[in-house]
């Protein structure tokens, strides 16, 4: 006890200096600290929207930019240390992790009202990555999703079905041409939209039970199979670069690569579009979307000036300008608010179709032991398409093993 009371002690003296290296200081009386995991420049962002929340209230907020390679374990240690900030962005999962620990503020048991207000305005897909039960430990600060680019030129009508999909890959492949799976490739990102769109899940509806090992996460999981086989390079090919060429003219990526291919090839403007992913045989079009949240920590002295924080960077107005701030870095983070999305400085055409994918989009379970699954569901989707094993069967490994590992969390 004496030994884990001395190491506390060195953490705390240690994330203090840190913080004071690092230009975030000692917090002073009502000062909101936030750490946000992304770039300086995001950050930079959202201390200069703060303005205008410090001349209405009169508290001050510090923002701390800290890199997603060592944002986890920083948070974890600051967490053991007693030195969290008040607010932090992290990943849609995080918030739940450290909300078991005691370490996060339950939102909806804090702000009961305020919250369920909030939620109403954000994409359901996004936002059910965010509830654990009945507790709410982030709101989700911006957004990513799957989408389907590809060359008007060379494939004049994107594939609205997997047969379609299939059809127009068979047809490029008598070209020496073919299709890029890009964000998530031979892993679960990559495998959930075909796993949700053949019908099938991770969990079932209140995540107590794997569903991994069903027929229809099978069939998901072969389709994907059959578009690697079909000419889909196991290897990484730059989008920009596929599309430039048009030797890869059909993509499947993240929105954010909108803005790399308008930077990126520019002498392809006009001759590229992107589309909904196609649809499954459970007649949905259903893409990942991933992002971020921020929530409060339990020990932060500010709670009720961090909320309102929160609530004043969710408003649709801030959402735009922060949007309008990832343009310049090429981020192109999406805001979850449903009410920003009309103000938003961006092409009908990419609009219409990136609100319409954000409809039909799921995220990572709400579930504790699902980053320790994601190894036995990654293993089961390469051993599928690069060892050609058995779907079913490796799916069923894959499910018992998050099995252990959620008995294992309880």
């Amino acid at each position: 006890m004496i030994v884990r009371k001395i190491f506390t002690a060195v953490l705390a003296v240690i994330f203090t200096v840190s913080l004071a290296g690092c230009g975030g200081g000692t917090k002073k009386k009502n000062e909101i600290m936030v750490w946000h995991v992304g770039s300086e420049s995001q950050a930079q962002t959202i201390a200069a929207i703060s303005e205008e929340f410090t001349a209405q209230t009169g508290v001050k907020v510090v923002c701390q930019a800290i890199s997603w390679g060592n944002a986890h374990s920083k948070y974890l240690t600051s967490i053991a240390g007693d030195v969290a900030p008040d607010i932090g962005s992290m990943g849609l999962t995080w918030g739940m992790e450290f909300g078991e620990l005691g370490a996060m503020v339950d939102l909806r048991k804090e702000f009961p009202g305020e919250v369920s207000a909030l939620e109403k305005k954000i994409f359901p897909g996004i936002l059910r990555s965010t509830r654990v039960g009945d507790k709410v430990y982030g709101i989700p600060f911006d957004m990513s999703e799957h989408i389907m680019y590809y060359r008007t030129d060379i494939v004049p009508d994107p594939p609205q079905t997997w047969q379609e999909l299939l059809e127009v890959l068979r047809e490029l492949k008598a070209q020496n041409k073919s299709m890029v799976l890009h964000w998530g490739a031979l892993d679960w990102i990559g495998y959930s939209p075909f796993l949700w769109q053949a019908g099938g899940s991770y969990y079932n509806d209140d995540c107590t039970e794997v569903t991994l090992d069903s027929p229809e996460a099978a069939e998901g999981l072969n389709y994907l199979a059959q578009l690697y086989a079909e000419g889909v390079p196991k290897t990484t090919v730059p989008i920009e670069q596929g599309m430039r060429t048009g030797d890869y003219p059909i993509a499947i990526s993240g929105n954010w690569k909108i803005i790399s291919l308008t930077i990126g090839a520019p002498e392809i403007k006009g001759k590229w579009a992107i589309s909904m992913l196609p649809k499954g045989p459970s007649g949905k079009r259903t893409a990942f979307i991933g992002g971020r949240i921020f929530g409060i920590f339990s020990k932060s002295t500010m709670k009720p000036e961090a909320w309102e924080f929160i609530k004043f960077l969710f408003k649709p107005e801030n959402q735009v300008k922060m949007y309008e701030s990832s343009l310049e870095t090429e981020d192109a983070y999406l805001p979850p608010n449903m009410d920003a999305w009309k103000d938003l400085p961006m092409d009908k055409k990419y609009k219409r179709v990136l609100e319409d994918q954000a409809k039909d989009a799921q995220g990572p379970p709400p579930v504790l032991s699902w980053d320790a699954s994601t190894r036995a569901v990654n293993h089961a989707i390469q051993m599928v398409i690069l060892k050609n094993a058995d779907a079913g069967a490796e799916l069923k490994k894959a499910a018992d093993e998050m099995r252990k590992e959620m008995k294992a969390r309880n």
